[in-house]
Formats: C-alpha cells, structure tokens, sequence
C-alpha cells in the first residue's frame, strides 16, 4: 500500500485493473490486489490423497498389532507412521483409482527378536490353528516371548491375537474372520516381549480360504 501525492488529475477512488485508490483520514492511497490462488488441487495431489486413504483404510483395523508390532521401529516415529511408511512403500499396489494390497509383502512387526521356522497354518472348525517349531536354544531363552497372530483379507474384519500364547506353545488359534465362502484370508506370525518391549521381524506364513 502506497501514498498517492495528487498529480494533475488528483486522487481517485474505486478500482482500476489491479490498483484500488481510497482515502484513509484524509490521504490518498493506492494499493494493488492481493493475487488470487489457486486451491483446487493437481491430479498428483488427488491421487497421493486417495492412496493415503486407501492404505489408512487398511491399517486402521489392525492398529493394536502395528502398535506392539512397529514399537521399536524408530523412536521418532509413532508405531502407526512407521507402519504406514512400509504399507505406502512396499504393499499398496495398483494405480488411481483401483488400488490392492500386497499381502505377502506386508510386514506386522519389524524387529531383533528371533524368528521361528516351519509355521503352517489351518482351518481347524471356526478358528485358525497356527503352528512353528523353534530350536531349543530360543525356546530356552526366549520361550515367554508372546506370540503375535493375525489373521486378515478384503472385505474382511481382521482378527488377531496379541499376547495369549507363547513361544514355547508351538502353536495358538485365533478366530477365523466372518465373510463371504471363498475370502483368501492371509496370516502372519512374530513375537514381542511383555517386561523389555523387543520384537521379532514377521512372516507371512501363508493363507486359508473361508468355507
């Protein structure tokens, strides 16, 4: 905003292509429009919103997973931002607007905690029978880890369990989901420790279908 000092023709008042002249308190002013902006959003945006959607949608169900899961990921990061890293990174698939989920490659868990082997899993009546076996080292040392169940698939409520068995159980069951017959069901397996809050990597360890 500027002072206008009266030329031949004086001041003047309204509008004229971008500059406004008024008078405040008996002075003269001139000042230009501020620029309009532009606030509808670019193709890019719309689909970076869209897919954040899409992978918020998915992981929602299984926050208290992700949150013991993803609890030593990164101490600047919230379980639940890390997870979404890996989900935005490495499960999403698809371009806008049909979006998939990956599901072998999501990871429920991401830590130093060993592993276990030979897990298998199963329709046993209306729950799935998960199963590993584990060397007998980690089953002394770490055989009160807990074990980290979920079961999980389109169009389905995930189920999971997160802390009534343990390693040294070789096994547990955690209900089967409700859905249409049919439904692929994807299951994966870590461990966490209840007192020192550690966790192991996650597998994918395969999938049922529902009868």
């Amino acid at each position: 905003m500027g002072r206008f000092l009266k030329g031949i023709n004086g001041g003047f008042s309204g509008k004229i292509g971008n500059t406004i002249g008024s008078k405040w308190k008996g002075i003269d002013i001139m000042k230009s429009l501020s620029d309009r902006r532009n606030n509808k959003a670019s193709e890019k945006q719309i689909i970076q919103r869209a897919r954040f959607g899409f992978a918020m949608q998915f992981l929602q169900p299984i926050f208290p997973v992700i949150n013991i899961g993803y609890r030593n990921r990164d101490i600047r990061q919230v379980p639940q931002n890390a997870a979404m890293k890996q989900v935005l990174n490495e499960v999403v698939e698809g371009n806008y607007p049909s979006f998939s989920i990956n599901y072998p490659a999501l990871s429920i868990a991401k830590g130093t905690l060993p592993v276990a082997g030979s897990e298998a899993v199963t329709i046993v009546g209306d729950e799935i029978e998960f199963t590993w076996k584990d060397q007998s080292n980690n089953i002394k040392n770490y055989g009160d880890n807990l074990a980290l169940m979920l079961a999980i698939g389109e169009d389905v409520y995930p189920t999971y369990s997160l802390d009534e068995f343990t390693r040294s159980n070789l096994g547990g069951v955690i209900e089967l989901p409700h859905g249409p017959s049919g439904t692929v069901i994807h299951c994966y397996l870590a461990f966490h420790e209840e007192t020192k809050g550690r966790v192991s990597n996650s597998k994918y360890i395969g999938s049922v279908t529902l009868p």
